[in-house]
């Protein structure tokens, strides 16, 4: 059979390249450990959070404050102000000099006259010193700026209570939020960019073959050759279209696997979100995203024939790259959830259906054949597309 023979040739010639197989290898193992070291990292900061030290500068004059800081979890470093006293020049450049040398992450600065402010019923400063460009350290300088938030909400119920005000008077409302979504429903956004590295898998594993199997034969003046052997036009990049669609498959189902080993050996647990894949939760990522495969590399065999070079196409080819982003930046924004018409469009419905399947959603299997079918037409139709460029005279000499 000519496709047979053709798809055999060309998966010889790609496991021979070595580009093609640095392609496949390489791109699978970058996606898992990036989300493995990004969790952890998540993780980390937010286990740091609840272990802080606090640099106050005179703490002397807020003994109540101190305590209550000290009760919630707070390790107090006590500070002398220096000679010029607390808001002064000379105590802001001790301050930042101290953050900048990285001595401190941040430091809490209470005035001289703090209690007698506290006791006269006025308001008082105080300045949460830090560096916002140190984003490890966010999660800490929220937390204590929410303590001390609360603080002066306590302090503000006691000083009504002790004028004998009901303190409803000034708070006629009160706000009590509850998360009604799930724990898998919440890692649909911080899962979300799982999805987009496998639908990048499948235009970066194959698109070696892709590029060398058009572009790179003809640079090499080997299509002429081959073209003059007495097989169907459709035969030739059929065959050709099968060898690259196996090797995107393979770094589709080589990211899928890693990734969600990944995913099982970082606590998600300790970040309030779940992730559950079982049997069927698989079985549907694979339906959504293995004719990605077959439709990628049509697309890249179809723009290959265009460049007269390998350099030309990886140029070309490069930016469909940026193809497998725009779903996922979409459903960033998207508050309206997957809709029907989602699946006719190809990578925003299988970005869709992936998101819906990590978010412990059950999307019908109609949704995923459609999805499919939907890729697979295209991909029919731009094989067709490539099999008429194979006719024109000009592809040879151009």
């Amino acid at each position: 059979m000519p496709i047979l023979a053709v798809w055999c040739k060309e998966l010889r010639d790609a496991v021979r390249d070595r580009r093609s197989v640095m392609s496949l290898c390489i791109f699978p193992v970058i996606g898992p450990l990036m989300i493995f070291f990004m969790f952890n990292q998540i993780i980390d900061s937010v286990d740091q959070a609840q272990d802080i030290t606090l640099p106050v500068i005179g703490a002397a004059a807020a003994p109540d404050l101190i305590d209550y800081l000290r009760q919630n979890g707070v390790a107090i470093e006590t500070v002398e102000p220096v000679a010029d006293g607390a808001f002064s020049s000379a105590q802001d450049e001790y301050v930042h000099g101290a953050i900048a040398e990285r001595r401190w992450n941040f430091a809490l600065v209470i005035p001289p006259d703090f209690g007698e402010h506290i006791a006269k019923g006025s308001a008082v400063n105080l300045e949460l010193q830090y560096d916002s460009s140190r984003q490890r350290e966010a999660a800490k300088v929220a937390r204590v700026e929410n303590l001390l938030q609360a603080w002066g909400s306590e302090t503000a119920v006691l000083r009504l209570l002790a004028r004998g005000i009901n303190p409803a008077l000034v708070r006629p409302a009160t706000v009590a939020r509850i998360d009604v979504a799930s724990e898998q429903a919440r890692a649909q956004t911080i899962l979300g960019m799982v999805s987009m590295f496998v639908l990048m898998a499948a235009f970066v594993s194959g698109v070696g073959i892709a590029v060398d199997a058009t572009a790179g034969e003809r640079e090499r003046k080997s299509l002429e050759p081959l073209l003059v052997n007495p097989v169907p036009r459709l035969c030739l990049i059929v065959g050709k279209w099968l060898a690259a669609s196996v090797f995107s498959m393979a770094g589709l189902a080589l990211v899928l696997v890693l990734n969600l080993t990944a995913l099982h050996h970082v606590p998600l647990e300790q970040l309030g979100i779940s992730f559950i894949m079982g049997s069927r939760e698989l079985a549907g990522i694979l339906l959504a995203t293995l004719p990605m495969a077959f439709f990628a590399t049509a697309l890249q065999l179809l723009i290959g024939l265009f460049a007269r070079s390998f350099k030309d196409a990886q140029v070309y080819i490069g930016l469909l790259a940026l193809l497998p982003m725009l779903p996922f930046y979409y459903n960033l924004m998207n508050d309206t959830g997957r809709e029907p018409w989602m699946n006719l469009v190809p990578l925003l419905g299988q970005n869709m259906l992936l998101t819906d399947v990590v978010s412990g959603r059950a999307p019908a299997m109609t949704d995923f054949l459609l999805a499919g079918l939907c890729l697979m037409a295209w991909a029919a139709l731009f094989i067709v597309a490539a099999a008429q460029q194979l006719k024109r005279e000009s592809l040879l000499y151009s």
